[in-house]
């Protein structure tokens, strides 16, 4: 036969199905992405979060290895992979079949705990050249049901499985076509130039299926010629070879039931065993007793079940009781109830008062008025308490031991244990003309009523507190210098806290770049929220609610710097005033509380612990709180570490301080992001210190992010 060949042209070089250099353009965290934390975490081998690296890059068939923490996961997602890390991992291996292998990248931040980074590839391209040869053969086509059967032609195996194709010199051939468990197919096939030739083959099975049933319970081991099968009753074994085999039925408190059986080509065979039991029952009671059969725990204060025949050992444990123990003997097919006392290890206890007939009571049962004697209490710790009319209560834990007789005589108090707490603390306290230090105060005072007096500065509180047996004990009063105004919108009331101008030092030597220098700024007076803007007022002013953790208590979130402007400026229309955002050195000088000592000491808002200031990543639950929960700074301002990031009016500039005027700054006159400040439910401690800077657009809102209201005049 003439043969025809087309010759392609190869319009590419070679070196183009050559790998090429794989090398990385970017790495950087992204630390407002919750896609690792909130919308799609993963758990490592140790169930923990995972960090996710997002590996941009417009080649796929990537593969990606981690050394030894190993990789989680790596989906594609759209132009990049998101390849799940444990946290801690220093390094990873990118690797393409065409471009070749990055080895060994090494992280250049630390790896944290359901972290989210960026890491931009850049590839070559992979070019595919295809090389197309005329047809000179006839084809001949062999498919096969089921497929993946042996093909031999002319008694040579082919190197293909069915479905078959293979074009072959023209002529007649033998075929024959072997799959395992299926009887064989053969015969004779004659290819022709004018068409293909096919085949389509339905092998016969050369085997069948067996269905097992058992009564008169269900879920017996199934055995076949001496194999299990992994499968219990009722089940069907499918593709038994044709023939006779043996069938083992086991169960656990059942004896072995075996029966021969036959299987046909392409037929079910169905068997119904009956199961002869082999078991009693028992039924075992007690009060407040685990209960343990052949030293095995089986169940607390009542058990019932099977038990194989023979003899058994019943025991009944009791904590301060001595345990009881029983033998018993059980034949096949008995039923028997069994009940277990364990005896109780006892002590007694005189007990005497001062004065007499005050009321006991031992764990809230009533023993009658003292003096009295209680017999055979349980050994071991009790609440006794004795209470008396127009006396304290006493309230204490004895000790009971075995056999022994304990004595208590107590004097009740005529008085009782109070706290006076005062915001701010270290107030001045008199009671009653008598001077008792400085708040927190806590003391026992006599029934009866008292005149409180609390000095701090020029603030002075006069209070009368009467003190009773079922009354309060702790008493607490705000004696802040600091004024405060109250706004109410539509029903709805909040604060704004008077600030006092001055100079501080603001920023930071122990941040980022951007807190530095340190340098003086000068304020003069304004007034700030006392919290974060909550829901519940941004409802009745909008009449609509952002937010995706509802609750009207709760910071508002998923606001724009936009969407704050235009809050405040309808706030502004329902008020005749003049709110607006904090500045960013505003911010920083209320959260330090720069006007009662230059600048706090502490690290975040009013504390070097961040768990008494601050909801966030460690202690918030991935959600955010109501507001005003954890302890206010020293002027009295709350959640200004935590909970949502708080939007600023100033432009973002990391340079900015270095130019920064002295007088009210006000940021720089242009840019492309807004300033951010204190860190919020979703932020790591680093994130919520009081001098931390961060910046979003204007027009991008997210989770943890909201605001509060600043004002120049009241």
């Amino acid at each position: 036969m003439k043969r025809y060949w087309i010759l392609l042209a190869i319009l590419a070089i070679p070196a183009l199905l050559l790998a090429q250099n794989i090398s990385v353009k970017s790495f950087r965290s992204l630390p407002m992405d919750m896609t690792a934390r909130v919308t799609d975490p993963v758990k490592d081998q140790n169930g923990e979060k995972c960090a996710l690296i997002k590996v941009v890059t417009t080649q796929q068939g990537m593969h990606f290895e981690g050394g030894m923490l190993g990789i989680m996961k790596a989906p594609w997602k759209n132009g990049e992979y998101w390849v799940y890390v444990p946290h801690g991992a220093k390094k990873i291996t990118i690797k393409h079949d065409k471009l070749g292998v990055l080895r060994n990248y090494l992280y250049p931040v630390p790896i944290e705990e359901a972290g989210v980074y960026e890491l931009v590839l850049t590839t070559g391209k992979v070019t595919t050249i295809v090389t197309d040869i005329a047809a000179q053969k006839q084809w001949l086509t062999i498919k096969t049901d089921p497929p993946g059967a042996t093909v031999y032609l002319n008694e040579e195996i082919q190197s293909k499985l069915t479905p078959f194709g293979k074009k072959l010199d023209l002529g007649r051939y033998s075929y024959r076509i072997e799959y395992a468990e299926y009887h064989n197919e053969a015969g004779f096939v004659e290819l022709t130039a004018d068409k293909k030739a096919q085949l389509e083959i339905e092998l016969q099975p050369a085997f069948g299926q067996l269905h097992v049933n058992s009564q008169p319970e269900e879920g017996a081991v199934v055995v076949i010629d001496g194999k299990p099968t992994g499968k219990q009753t009722p089940c069907t074994i499918e593709h038994i070879p044709s023939g006779t085999h043996t069938l083992r039925l086991m169960k656990d408190m059942y004896a072995v039931s075996e029966q021969d059986f036959d299987i046909n080509d392409g037929q079910t065979t169905t068997l119904n065993i009956n199961l002869n039991a082999d078991f009693g029952q028992i039924k075992v009671k007690g009060e407040e007793v685990d209960i343990y059969i052949d030293g095995e725990y089986k169940a607390k204060n009542t058990w019932s079940g099977r038990i194989s025949p023979g003899i058994h050992r019943l025991e009944g444990k009791k904590e301060k009781h001595y345990s009881d123990v029983q033998s018993f003997e059980i034949a096949a097919g008995d039923d028997k109830s069994l009940a277990l006392t364990p005896i109780a290890r006892t002590g007694n206890i005189d007990i005497m008062s001062t004065p007499m007939e005050a009321r006991i009571s031992i764990d809230g049962k009533d023993y009658g008025l003292t003096p009295n004697t209680v017999n055979k209490l349980i050994i071991g710790n009790h609440n006794l308490q004795l209470s008396k009319e127009g006396f304290g209560t006493i309230n204490k834990t004895i000790s009971i031991a075995e056999g022994e007789t304990l004595e208590i005589n107590e004097e009740l108090p005529s008085g009782k244990e109070i706290s006076i707490n005062s915001t701010p603390a270290g107030a001045i306290l008199s009671i009653d003309g008598q001077s008792y230090g400085t708040t927190p105060w806590t003391g026992t005072l006599a029934f009866g009523s008292h005149n409180i007096k609390l000095v701090n500065g020029k603030k002075t509180v006069n209070q009368q507190i009467a003190i009773s047996q079922n009354g309060k004990s702790s008493f607490s009063y705000d004696v802040s210098e600091i004024e405060t105004i109250t706004e109410t919108v539509n029903g709805v009331s909040f604060k704004m806290v008077s600030v006092k101008g001055g100079c501080f030092q603001m920023g930071s030597n122990d941040g980022g770049s951007d807190e530095k220098p340190v340098h003086e700024v000068c304020l003069d007076d304004y007034y700030i929220g006392r919290t974060e803007v909550t829901q519940g007022l941004w409802k009745a002013v909008m009449s609509n609610n952002p937010s995706s953790f509802k609750d009207d208590k709760l910071p508002v979130e998923s606001v724009s710097w936009d969407d704050a402007q235009e809050f405040i400026k309808k706030l502004n229309r329902i008020t005749g005033k003049n709110f607006r955002l904090p500045t960013e050195a505003e911010w920083e000088y209320a959260a330090v509380s720069a006007p009662l000592n230059n600048r706090s000491p502490y690290e975040y808002a009013g504390s070097n612990n961040i768990d008494e200031v601050a909801w966030y990543d460690s202690n918030s639950g991935s959600k955010t709180h109501t507001v005003a929960q954890k302890k206010a700074n020293a002027l009295g301002l709350y959640d200004m570490s935590g909970n949502v990031w708080e939007w600023c009016s100033d432009w973002y500039g990391s340079g900015y301080y270095r130019n920064s005027p002295r007088n009210n700054p006000q940021g720089p006159s242009s840019g492309s992001r807004r300033v951010m400040r204190g860190g919020s439910w979703y932020s790591y401690a680093q994130y919520c210190r009081s001098a931390i800077r961060y910046s979003y657009s204007p027009g991008g809102s997210n989770i943890s992010l909201g605001f509060r209201l600043a004002s120049s005049s009241k």
